[in-house]
């Protein structure tokens, strides 16, 4: 079910009708799901983690045209015209190996701070506090600067043609630039690392962040074998080779992230489940609870949702031919000024008296429910207006059916869930 969800999620984001903020809080529900309660599941840092998922995100240049196939087909470093310094197209070939390579950086790179939250801070037994996090911060500041410089020393190297033929010749910086930028930030998280291994001793931390980043660069290399199949074997050509590299990068994710939460032993959960770091969450008063917990949900259900709903307007916009007539931040606007003030009333004990006496397990379980039906309505709502269903592609097939398959074990768990409150 995890792959599924990943897949799904996935797709729908590099389709254009979602934001990783999504994927990391459709993610978030679905393991406090099956992990809760846990007292460092909880709003404030869910929304941490979306936050500084989304924030990480790096171009990956042309790394996956790059991919090929070992005896059969070299990979390919492929530009329109338009993108490029001197409007000339390109065509360079590399060896098969190298767009594998690349993407597996840009897993590392996209997930390597993320990991530190998914991998390590939820399942670890050391409570950490702002004064850890501000050394963790200055150490990949740091260490970002220092990965730039290492990765100008690595890069004619490691991507010989490219850096030769494209970019010392001055036709394109794109490429350079996104292997810079993802090498220098998946060796950003290195000094991190090695603060919690050696300083705070934290070993458990340490090796399940870094089985995060691999996962997510196993998942995005992988996942890139669609490429070279599509633009080498003339019969399967029709296949959409970026939108199925985009679900399968999720599904191998998901799945494997899941098969590695799994593993963890009774005993290791039971240790690590005590009271977060950040003490700061109940201070300040009650209006200061009230920002904390409003900017929490903006970060972590309304950012997303609104990026979501302008993606959908967006599409459906251009094939329609029409201008869009509402901006993000009109969406913005209008979500905020419908949530924040129900949610302050909320907070006072107000309203939704009920839902404030749920469990945080029963709260994620009913927005995974709701949430997961309207980010695929948003995805299928352009098709829909613009009637282009029949242009469903094998991967937007294969986006509804993991959402029917994953909606349908969400209910079903909501049921058991509602059987184990009822008193034998």
């Amino acid at each position: 079910m995890g792959a599924l969800l990943w897949g799904f999620a996935w797709q729908i984001r590099g389709n254009g009708t979602s934001d990783p903020s999504v994927v990391i809080l459709l993610f978030l529900l679905f393991l406090s799901i099956h992990y809760s309660p846990r007292k460092k599941f909880n709003l404030i840092i869910f929304a941490i983690a979306v936050y500084v998922f989304g924030i990480m995100r790096t171009g990956w240049g042309t790394f996956v045209g790059q991919a090929g196939i070992p005896g059969l087909y070299p990979g390919h470093v492929v530009s329109d015209a338009a993108e490029n310094a001197r409007g000339a197209g390109f065509d360079v070939g590399v060896p098969w190996w190298r767009g594998y390579f690349w993407l597996f950086i840009v897993g590392l790179s996209w997930a390597g701070v993320p990991s530190l939250i998914f991998g390590g801070y939820f399942f670890t037994k050391f409570k950490y506090t702002l004064k850890h996090l501000a050394a963790g911060v200055i150490l990949f500041i740091s260490g970002r600067y220092i990965g730039g410089y290492i990765a100008e020393l690595l890069i004619p190297v490691l991507a010989p043609e490219y850096y030769q033929e494209i970019f010392l010749t001055g036709i394109s910086r794109r490429g350079y630039l996104s292997m810079r930028g993802n090498l220098a930030t998946a060796l950003a998280v290195i000094p991190v690392l090695l603060y919690v291994y050696f300083e705070i001793k934290d070993r458990g931390f340490v090796k399940r962040a870094i089985s995060v980043m691999v996962i997510f660069g196993l998942g995005l290399s992988g996942a890139a074998v669609w490429h070279p199949i599509g633009r080498n074997i003339l019969e399967l050509k029709h296949l959409p080779g970026w939108s199925l590299w985009e679900y399968s990068s999720g599904f191998i994710i998901g799945g494997l992230l899941f098969w590695f939460y799994s593993r963890l032993t009774e005993n290791e959960l039971q240790e690590s489940d005590i009271p977060p770091g950040p003490e700061f969450i109940d201070e300040g008063g009650k209006f200061g609870q009230f920002l904390i917990y409003a900017t929490a949900l903006y970060f972590a259900v309304l950012y997303g949702l609104q990026e979501s709903l302008a993606g959908s307007l967006r599409i459906a916009c251009t094939w329609l031919g029409v201008e869009t007539f509402a901006s993000q931040r009109t969406i913005q606007t209008v979500l905020l000024v419908i949530a924040l003030p129900l949610y302050y009333f909320y907070r006072r004990g107000d309203i939704g008296v009920a839902w404030f006496k749920k469990s945080f397990r029963e709260k994620c379980l009913l927005a995974f429910i709701v949430l997961l039906p309207v980010n695929y309505l948003n995805f299928v709502t352009p098709f829909i207006v613009a009637g282009k269903l029949a242009q469903f592609n094998i991967a937007a097939w294969l986006d509804t059916i993991s959402f029917v398959i994953v909606e349908i074990y969400g209910l079903y768990l909501y049921r058991q869930f509602r059987r184990s409150l009822i008193p034998t």
